[in-house]
């Protein structure tokens, strides 16, 4: 496996884990600002979900390329 593959592997997995990841902690107020959608969350904890995303996808490519490199 290229580093170039790895690379591919690491950002379908980043984009995998992070929808996954994005509706966790999602928490909806009871009073609504004007102008704001009903369902617009109170915090997105976006930064957090996308570090989260990233070091799961990175963990999960390290195995998948461990196991590419030992069975070939």
């Amino acid at each position: 496996m290229s580093i170039v593959s790895f690379f591919v592997v690491v950002f379908i997995l980043w984009l995998i884990f992070f929808f996954i990841f994005l509706p966790l902690g999602i928490e909806i107020p009871e009073k609504h600002e004007f102008g704001h959608a009903n369902s617009s969350p109170k915090k997105t904890y976006l930064f957090l979900k996308i570090a989260l995303s990233f070091l799961t996808s990175l963990i999960a490519s390290l195995i998948f390329y461990y196991f590419i490199k030992i069975s070939f």
